[in-house]
């Protein structure tokens, strides 16, 4: 009775984790095409978890024969985790990997070694596995070297793709934030707390996951460690799509490689980016007649002077670039060189102005209400963004300007 508490609590996370997981993947199956490119990873990464949550869940309904058969295809897919979190930054980052199948090659041999320990189990626990006996793994390994070879090949394995992505993750993930104020249009401040978010709660969940599953080959009863692992992911899987639905703006991803004819194919290397970011430079200027740039400097103040586009908070480079009659690159040029501005400084700076207008204008609507009205996201980011342009909150210059 003891042992049967626990494996259903376990089965009662899995089910939760399960739902969430696959909740994730039909929020981000549904954000466009546009966000596929980078979505398609975290799928991968939450489809890998259901498979995870299942096998908990069928650990209480099957017997340990379906268990075993099963196992090979449960191990190998846990080795898919890092590389799609890895893969997931990179696209978001405008750094594709070429070959991102090579990420997965590792799923191979794990499904062989781990298709070995099942064979190693069935060859010298037959009686046990055909009368439905849970096999004692530390037994079996005493009684069999290969297992014990593959099993410490398999979790050696876990550890070393857990040290050798994470932390090209975060080197990517921080670098994509520190450049993503220009990039996109949606809100700054929801889109760095949803990466360090996804950062701090996968690398717990690695170490976690990484750990325990080592420990599990030594105790008695592992399922407090399954259920632990289960429970974070729940957690992190809740939290994300708790995020995706609340701010829609962060899947908002600019088209930059469908406008670099230079990237097109995928075949600059981060080796040759140095070299070629000069030329692309010169290439935009070269692309943009002094006539070119008074027309997009002109569009872009009658849009400003007589249009919302700039209060839409889905509002993205490609986005503005189409209705200027221009490409994402040469509106940047624009902004940057005769603007002296970023694509997010300029779209804020829009939007404080019209802000700093309607909290004089309209004394009984909220903070919150005006912030929204012209394209925040929140009223953190409101306040940020209004205090670094005027000196000033929202509030304090409201009270100081007021009749």
């Amino acid at each position: 009775m003891t042992t049967e508490i626990p494996k259903l609590v376990l089965m009662i996370i899995a089910i939760v984790g399960l739902a969430q997981a696959g909740f994730l993947m039909l929020l981000l199956r549904h954000e466009g095409k546009r966000a596929f490119r980078a979505n398609r990873w975290l799928m991968v990464f939450a489809f890998a978890s259901c498979l995870s949550f299942i096998e908990d869940i069928t650990d209480v309904l099957l017997t340990p024969k379906w268990m075993l058969l099963m196992a090979p295809v449960f191990m190998s897919m846990t080795f898919a985790f890092v590389p799609s979190i890895y893969l997931y930054f990179r696209e978001i980052a405008d750094r594709p990997v070429r070959r991102p199948i090579y990420h997965f090659v590792v799923l191979l041999p794990v499904l062989v070694a781990t298709s070995g320990v099942v064979w190693i189990l069935f060859d010298q626990f037959v009686p046990e596995i055909i009368h439905g006996t849970d096999v004692e793994i530390d037994v079996a390994i005493d009684q069999h070297i290969w297992l014990s070879v593959l099993l410490m090949t398999v979790f050696i394995g876990l550890y070393v793709q857990l040290f050798a992505y994470m932390p090209k993750i975060w080197k990517v993930a921080l670098g994509y934030l520190r450049q993503a104020g220009e990039q996109l249009g949606a809100d700054q401040l929801a889109l760095r707390r949803w990466t360090l978010e996804i950062l701090i709660g996968i690398t717990v969940i690695f170490l976690i996951f990484t750990m325990t599953s080592v420990i599990d080959v030594f105790v008695d009863d592992g399922t407090w460690l399954t259920t632990l692992v289960q429970g974070s992911f729940a957690v992190v899987f809740f939290r994300m799509c708790h995020l995706l639905a609340s701010n829609p703006a962060l899947f908002v991803q600019a088209e930059w490689q469908e406008s670099d004819p230079q990237e097109s194919d995928g075949s600059v290397t981060s080796a040759g980016k140095g070299a070629i970011s000069t030329v692309v430079a010169d290439m935009r200027k070269s692309l943009l007649e002094d006539d070119d740039v008074v027309r997009i400097r002109e569009r872009l103040t009658r849009i400003v002077d007589s249009t919302d586009t700039m209060f839409d908070p889905l509002l993205s480079m490609p986005k503005l670039a189409n209705m200027v009659g221009a490409t994402p690159n040469q509106l940047s040029h624009v902004l940057n060189q005769h603007l002296g501005k970023s694509f997010f400084d300029f779209v804020n700076e829009v939007r404080t102005k019209e802000a700093s207008i309607l909290l004089i204008d309209e004394p009984d609507r909220t903070v919150l209400d005006i912030a929204t009205s012209v394209g925040f996201n929140s009223k953190s980011t409101f306040n940020l963004a209004f205090k670094k342009i005027t000196g000033k909150t929202p509030s304090a210059y409201r009270i100081e300007n007021s009749k």
